[in-house]
């Protein structure tokens, strides 16, 4: 996958990049960790979604005091 950005983003990145003192490879590094939680967060938020249809269209739920009752909590 590429990403594609805008020349002033870029230089803005380089400049910063340059300021704080560390290697570009770096930071790339930890911008595809954030793409990775962003993509994780993403994905959390279609099966919550999907769980949420499907109580909207009539699935059986547990109600919280069963099931705290039944793992003690």
């Amino acid at each position: 996958m590429s990403v594609y950005l805008k020349e002033e983003k870029l230089k803005r990145l380089d400049k910063a990049i340059e300021n704080v003192g560390l290697s570009k490879e770096y930071y790339i590094k930890k911008i595809n960790k954030k793409i990775d939680r962003y993509i994780e967060d993403l994905e959390d938020l279609a099966e919550a979604q999907k769980s949420y249809a499907e109580i909207e269209a009539g699935a059986e739920t547990i109600p919280h005091e069963e099931i705290k009752a039944k793992y003690g909590l």
